[in-house]
């Protein structure tokens, strides 16, 4: 009991700390760029300073013509390259891609405005220096938060080491540190609400946390939908879970979930003129490339899974050896249905490598589930022997070491940016198979050959 008590008092303090060690990591890696995330700040300052989700009165850098449909162009971006983010609906100009991030960010993003910064200047002219600052604020402490999320996470079934090392290895071992932490992609706040919801899965499971809600889970859920339209996936499998085993609050969970989904339709009537916004369905997919696409974003050697996050690899190793003594198996399952069902989504994407990204961006989604099933991977194996062999710590920790240092290179080198204009990705997506000249290698290969 007297050590229980110390675990707590040490993990206590270890959360602060590792929350202001990531988000100062995060904040002072140097590569960031926009993207998708251009004008989601702008929209939130629109909304605080004109009550309205209509841009009508700032001044872009390119016109904004009314398109048919408000679905951002397939690369390669032929026109509008700085504002495609953008459309007019009805003579109003939107903001095109889910304004969940833009709602939700309303909090920091009216803190940033009181301490004078912002996303346009007086005379209303766009500010993307403005914008990129909040955002990487923003997505700094996001992604600080979550990595605390996953240590406490972690908790519930692990000692203060073990918990520590899965924090900090997804924090700085995925693309939490080389995508979510840069700017205010979709990806950031998913992966954060998607953290908050596999903590109180699993905390419903294990009895080590007050009972989860089932309004709040259901909140969290609609919300992951609301920021990107793959958060479908996660209310799809959890509902079934939800229904199968926690029927007793199941009526509440569906209730919630209905009346945010109503407040989500009331929404883009009102900025869209549609019930349901174009992005959200827009069904670009095909399954006649999939036996290509799929290994390309597992396997390939500049946008695959395992070989951006190598430490994957033992996560799977644990959960394929250690599957006969796994707690809370269908909570494994859950996490597993959740990252099977968005990969093969991926891999049906006309766009499946994901644009000017770093490795696989579009995979993302599924970090809090991985983060999950690496928990319950390390507890099944502590439970079938109560230690890991040296062999297995010296390769956990090589691996992890190694998808450190992969995405810590996204982060602070120009060369993997610029490894996708080089030879645009967008038009050749076939390069990432090209292994003479990997992204995670780019910069490193051209200082070895000079």
């Amino acid at each position: 009991m007297i050590r229980d008590l110390a675990d707590r008092l040490t993990a206590h303090r270890i959360g602060p700390w590792l929350f202001a060690v990531t988000s100062v990591v995060f904040m002072l890696s140097p590569i960031w760029e926009l993207s998708d995330a251009r004008y989601s700040m702008l929209l939130s300052e629109s909304i605080i300073r004109n009550h309205s989700v209509y841009m009508n009165g700032y001044q872009f850098p390119e016109p904004i013509r009314e398109a048919e449909r408000c679905v951002p162009p397939s690369p390669p971006l032929q026109s509008g390259f700085l504002t495609y983010q953008l459309d007019r609906v009805g003579g109003n100009v939107v903001y095109c891609y889910p304004n969940g991030t833009s709602i939700l960010s309303i909090p920091l993003v009216g803190l940033m405005n009181a301490l004078g910064v912002h996303c346009y200047s007086q005379d209303g002219r766009y500010l993307p220096l403005g914008e990129g600052f909040m955002q990487r604020v923003l997505a700094a402490l996001l992604m600080a938060g979550f990595t605390v999320v996953v240590f406490n996470t972690a908790l519930q079934m692990l000692e203060v080491g073990p918990s520590l090392i899965v924090a900090v290895g997804t924090a700085f071992g995925s693309q939490v540190w080389s995508t979510a932490s840069r700017v205010m992609w979709s990806h950031t706040w998913l992966i954060f609400l998607g953290g908050l919801a596999a903590y109180y899965l699993l905390g419903r499971e294990t009895g080590g946390t007050k009972r989860a809600h089932p309004i709040a889970l259901a909140t969290l859920l609609s919300w992951m939908y609301f920021v990107r339209p793959t958060g479908a996936i996660p209310i799809i499998c959890v509902t079934i879970y939800t229904f199968l085993f926690c029927r007793s609050g199941f009526i509440y969970y569906a209730l919630t979930g209905l009346a945010w989904f109503t407040g989500f339709v009331v929404y883009s009537w009102f900025t869209f003129g549609k019930l349901i916004p174009d992005y959200y369905l827009d069904s670009r997919i095909s399954i006649n490339s999939i036996a290509t696409t799929l290994p390309a974003i597992l396997i390939s050697p500049s946008r695959g899974l395992f070989i951006f996050v190598p430490a994957l690899i033992f996560v799977f190793y644990l959960l394929i050896r250690c599957w006969a003594t796994m707690p809370y198996p269908r909570l494994a399952i859950l996490s597993l249905s959740i990252v099977t069902i968005e990969t093969v989504l991926v891999a049906l994407w006309p766009v499946w490598w994901g644009g000017f990204s770093f490795g696989p961006r579009l995979l993302s989604d599924v970090i809090p589930w991985l983060a999950l099933l690496a928990i319950l991977g390390c507890a099944a194996r502590l439970r079938s022997s109560h230690k890991f062999s040296r062999a297995e710590i010296a390769t956990a920790l090589s691996l992890l070491a190694l998808s450190i240092a992969i995405n810590g290179w996204g982060t602070i080198s120009i060369a993997p940016a610029m490894w996708n204009v080089e030879v645009d990705i967008d038009r050749h997506p076939e390069r990432v198979w090209n292994w003479s000249n990997p992204q995670f290698m780019a910069g490193l290969l051209w200082k070895r050959k000079n």
